[in-house]
């Protein structure tokens, strides 16, 4: 029950941080297109995308100490904690250094990677730096100490940390945007932030947690189990990078910054959607780690199952609306004119319950450390992924970028990521789960159906009522629909008993 409350205080607090980092981003992506241009937004999705694939490096290092620290805090080792921040400090200046020198060596191929037109009043150099800063100063700084935060499921204090910091620059960055109209001031108050969050972390981790002291070197043996950590859940996660980065440098490359402007739009409301149901797999992460080190496999199996049951349901119900509702509102938000066609609204809802569907299993196969086990999968998958978005942008545009991603989730990360788990780990078949997962694939689309059915005739004067009274009725709709199909489910009831059992406490 301790991590059951220690999770819903990380998913309260990181509703709320992630509700402003909605809404605030929202605001300010809504100026920029109305005050500036759609070009704006796209080189700022292009340089984010870049300094994504250059950060590569340090994917794996953060979550690899992360689940290296569940097992001494759990016996109360601070020394080897201390060894392991230290060890963390460490690497993360080497990788500041090394993504500082990829940066400014990629620096003079950036206009080659822009198809036609942007801003004339802008010096792209100048804004790449601005970025690339934003991305490097956290190395040098005490981004380190975040792990120790994560691996003791207080997530709550990153959310109040950068709700305070970052309602702050958002606020000043719409001042400026409104007042002054200076895209410089803007993105320099990225880095700026960035330094802030830091040194403001740094002093409430020191205060949290004073036994803690950042000293000491690994063995030669746990050196070797973390580098061997480190290169599996490294490769892990570049599929993650090639599956959002290069989609993006892609549409760029071949299509330009007008389009994909109007793509991020779409993309942003997707990303959304998946910012709150990640505040769940961020709270529950730590958790499940803890019990996947504390109790049997049969226990977490179990655990497994009820909580791919209520992500999926949770899931079901964001897609529905999403699908009924992303048209009205791109042309409440942004106008009629920066609509793509509705085939893309049906793919992207493809892609987000697609994805969320492999959330639960990555989750799991992250707790129980299966990343060297995992390491051909997102080799295979990145390469598919990337040869189809160059085949397909030719011939469907936008849609065959997100066509190419959603082959490649489907056919290859899903399955084989199940598998990885279900052999190494709960060593039983994983034909219940992919039983499972199917019928819940079924039963999103027919919420979406249902949902769409009632909701397409619905026209008021009003555009944002219209939206709102179908939001509504779709979220109702698709609830009654999980209620129907899921009348006898034995992980619903587990569910609904789960829900008294908090409400009571």
């Amino acid at each position: 029950m301790k991590r059951t409350e220690l999770a819903l205080k990380n998913i309260l607090w990181g509703m709320i941080e992630k509700g402003i980092m909605i809404l605030c981003p929202f605001a300010i992506r809504t100026i920029i297109i109305y005050n500036l241009g759609n070009e704006y937004l796209g080189l700022s999705s292009l340089f984010s995308s870049i300094l994504q694939v250059l950060s590569l490096a340090e994917l794996g290092f953060g979550d690899a100490i992360v689940f290296g620290m569940y097992k001494p805090i759990a016996e109360h080792d601070n020394k080897k904690v201390g060894i392991l921040l230290n060890t963390f400090r460490r690497i993360y200046q080497l990788l500041g250094v090394i993504i500082l020198t990829v940066g400014l060596v990629v620096m003079p191929f950036i206009k080659k990677l822009i198809n036609g037109e942007y801003p004339s009043n802008i010096n792209v150099y100048i804004l790449y730096i601005i970025y690339l800063s934003n991305t490097v100063v956290s190395y040098f700084l005490f981004a380190y100490k975040e792990s120790l935060i994560k691996a003791n499921q207080r997530n709550d204090i990153n959310s109040k940390i950068y709700i305070t910091c970052n309602l702050g620059m958002y606020i000043l960055q719409i001042i400026v945007l409104l007042f002054l109209k200076n895209y410089y001031y803007y993105a320099l108050l990225l880095p700026i932030c960035t330094i802030v969050i830091n040194i403001y972390r740094s002093i409430v981790v020191d205060r949290q947690y004073p036994d803690i002291k950042c000293e000491g070197s690994l063995s030669h043996k746990d050196l070797y189990d973390l580098g061997k950590c480190v290169v599996g859940l490294t490769i892990n996660k570049i599929s993650q990078v090639f599956r959002n980065s290069f989609d993006s440098i892609i549409i760029s490359s071949f299509i330009g910054l007008v389009c994909l402007a109007q793509y991020q739009n779409y993309y942003y409301i997707v990303s959304a959607l998946t910012i709150i149901m990640n505040v769940i797999m961020t709270a529950v992460g730590a958790g499940i780690g803890n019990g996947i080190a504390s109790e049997s496999k049969q226990k977490n199996y179990m655990n497994y199952k009820e909580l791919l049951f209520e992500y999926g349901s949770i899931a079901s119900i964001f897609v529905a609306c999403m699908f009924c509702l992303m048209q009205d509102f791109i042309t409440f938000w942004v106008g009629k004119e920066n609509q793509l066609q509705f085939s893309s609204v049906i793919l992207c809802s493809i892609y987000f319950f697609s994805m969320r569907l492999g959330d639960v299993t990555a989750i799991y196969r992250q707790s129980a450390g299966l990343w060297w086990e995992d390491r051909l999968r997102p080799v295979i998958e990145a390469i598919v992924n990337l040869t189809l978005n160059i085949l397909l942008v030719k011939h469907l545009g936008v849609n065959g970028v997100i066509l190419s991603t959603i082959i490649s989730i489907i056919v290859i990360n899903i399955p084989w990521a199940t598998y990885v788990l279900f052999k190494y780990y709960f060593k039983i078949s994983a034909g219940e789960v992919f039983a499972k997962m199917m019928g819940y694939s079924l039963k999103a689309i027919l919420c979406c159906a249902v949902a769409f059915a009632v909701c397409k005739n619905i026209h008021i004067s009003s555009l944002l009522g219209t939206i709102f009274l179908k939001g509504m009725i779709a979220w109702m709709a698709s609830i009654g629909v999980l209620f129907i199909c899921n009348f006898k489910n034995p992980e619903a009831h587990k569910f609904i008993n789960r829900i008294k059992i908090i409400v009571r406490r």
